[in-house]
């Protein structure tokens, strides 16, 4: 089968960086014996085609890049090349139900279309909820969407997609692409100390209100008032003012030595740092997946996460993680104790939350859920439903 995964966001994305998740999906779609190629937005600049391989088992793959010219209209990516070299292809991907392109691939279908879709309906999402209520009485409603084939990041996100009228919704999640923290002959080392006697908690991940990191420092502070043999590693950035912010509020900590900051991490460093590191606190108050979920309990670290759309996917609550339902401080911190108390439940947590990744959610292992939903979209194409 040729595939060609169509990104219609409307922003240049540097591929060697963090764990692109059309790269990752393209790669194992090709492993599994399909020709994959990619469809990138370029933005002002022309048009090109980057010729990419990678090495599995001794073989080596190939796969294509189209970096194409295109335009943002109220961040909506648009490609006028696109459509010449979707037609070359069995069946396509696009990104998210309300980005225009997309819908205008996934309802006149060119070829046979699968949308793979993340967001979801929030309190915390007001401007999408608006932009998505918009979206629905100006494109949405006008032509049937019941017989469109779509993928979802989280439960979450399919319980919205099915609210909307999509009848072929199924639940794929996202996977790790482990490659990224091979050591490909380079010499890394760890950005962190190694692990003493202290229980060490991290956050790695943008510092901003969304990621609610000025009450990760709520929780630490009040732990450390609990309990003395603990400490905080801090990975990431943010913007000036809530930087500023988390700064000022962590500055004893960091003085004290209990809070170690950094504000960036290459994957294969952060590979280093997961194996250094105890347990990740995630308080995020929305998440469209949170690919720190996969790599942290990848590596056997326990997620005491927030209700999101990665942990509610990824974590069942005291098997192999903790999900929080509320943010008190007190509610988070006894998560944590206990944790830190309990050694045989933090054990068997540790080798379930490794389990749950690496037997489920490598691209790898969700290849299959892909090539059937692409296999469903075809035999509808086939049968004329568009």
């Amino acid at each position: 089968m040729k595939i060609l995964i169509v990104r219609t966001f409307p922003d240049i994305m540097n591929t060697e960086g963090y764990n692109v998740q059309e790269i990752g999906l393209a790669r194992a779609l090709i492993v599994a014996g399909n020709v994959c190629d990619i469809i990138l937005y370029n933005g002002k600049n022309k048009d090109r085609v980057q010729e990419c391989t990678f090495e599995e088992n001794g073989k080596i793959y190939y796969y294509r890049i189209y970096w194409l010219r295109g335009y943002n209209l109220l961040k909506n990516g648009f490609m006028p090349s696109a459509e010449k070299i979707i037609r070359q292809y069995d069946v396509i991907q696009v990104d998210e139900y309300d980005l225009i392109y997309s819908w205008r691939l996934y309802t006149w279908q060119i070829r046979p279309t699968v949308v793979y879709h993340g967001l979801y309906y929030s309190e915390y999402t007001r401007g999408y909820n608006l932009k998505c209520r918009v979206f629905d009485q100006m494109f949405l409603r006008w032509h049937r969407h019941d017989k469109v084939i779509a993928l979802t990041k989280s439960e979450k996100a399919t319980e919205f997609l099915r609210g909307k009228g999509f009848k072929h919704v199924h639940t794929a999640g996202v996977g790790l692409d482990i490659r990224q923290f091979e050591n490909q002959g380079k010499k890394v080392t760890c950005p962190i100390s190694p692990k003493g006697n202290k229980f060490r908690l991290l956050y790695v991940g943008k510092i901003e209100e969304r990621r609610n990191s000025l009450f990760l420092l709520d929780v630490f502070q009040k732990l450390k008032e609990k309990v003395k043999n603990v400490e905080l590693v801090v990975i990431g950035s943010g913007e000036k003012d809530y930087l500023k912010a988390f700064g000022e509020k962590a500055q004893e900590m960091i003085a004290n030595g209990d809070l170690t900051y950094l504000k960036r991490a290459s994957q294969r460093e952060l590979a280093l740092v997961y194996e250094n590191c105890d347990l990740l606190l995630f308080p995020s108050n929305y998440e469209i997946f949170g690919m720190v979920l996969l790599e942290a309990m990848y590596f056997g670290l326990p997620v005491v996460s927030s209700d999101n759309g990665g942990s509610g996917t990824l974590i069942k609550d005291g098997e192999n993680g903790r999900i929080l339902h509320d943010f008190r401080t007190q509610s988070w911190t006894e998560a944590v104790e206990e944790l830190m108390i309990n050694r045989e439940k933090y054990n068997d947590m540790k080798e379930k939350a490794a389990h749950t990744i690496r037997e489920g959610f490598i691209w790898e292992h969700l290849a299959d859920k892909f090539i059937a939903a692409f296999e469903e979209a075809r035999g509808l194409f086939e049968k004329k439903e568009f």
